[in-house]
């Protein structure tokens, strides 16, 4: 009789071992082949940028497609003040599911306040005949071509900084 547990509990011990197998090699650099992506969630990339998903839908013909806004993108230096670091904001960005998995993405928080003006944005983007979605990691909708970074001024004095 006990000779047939010992099958039983190694096969229960191997089932139980195999997420934390799957959490390291994810932790390892391997890119997660899905995510569990939902509204309300931050997730962190590259440079410190915050993406915040705002929606998920199922679009005909595209197939899955998250809604997020992204903030801290770096942008310009204040010419000699070099350490001071401007960023700008994305209110609204519509990405593949696939493209989002291709971005580097690490979940930092969960449940939080989405801000009314990206629900502002996206609402804006639903009504539009032509709906843009990326179809290009993050980084790549972000920084890619066409890109264009508008003149910049920086009107304070180095006293009040």
């Amino acid at each position: 009789m006990k000779t047939r547990m010992v099958p039983q509990l190694v096969m229960i011990l191997l089932v139980a071992s195999v997420p934390s197998v799957m959490a390291q090699s994810q932790s390892r650099g391997a890119k997660p082949k899905t995510a569990d992506f939902r509204p309300g969630q931050v997730w962190i990339m590259n440079r410190g940028i915050t993406v915040t998903i705002l929606a998920i839908e199922d679009v005909p013909r595209v197939g899955k497609v998250v809604h997020v806004r992204v903030d801290k993108i770096p942008s310009q230096t204040c010419g000699e003040y070099g350490d001071i670091r401007l960023t700008r904001a994305i209110e609204h960005l519509a990405v593949t599911e696939k493209m989002m998995l291709k971005s580097g993405l690490v979940l930092s928080k969960d449940n939080i306040e989405l801000p009314q003006s990206s629900i502002e944005a996206y609402r804006k983007w639903a009504e539009q005949k032509k709906q843009e979605i990326a179809k290009v990691p993050l980084q790549k909708a972000i920084f890619g071509e066409g890109f264009i970074q508008g003149p910049m001024i920086c009107n304070f004095l180095p006293n009040q900084t």
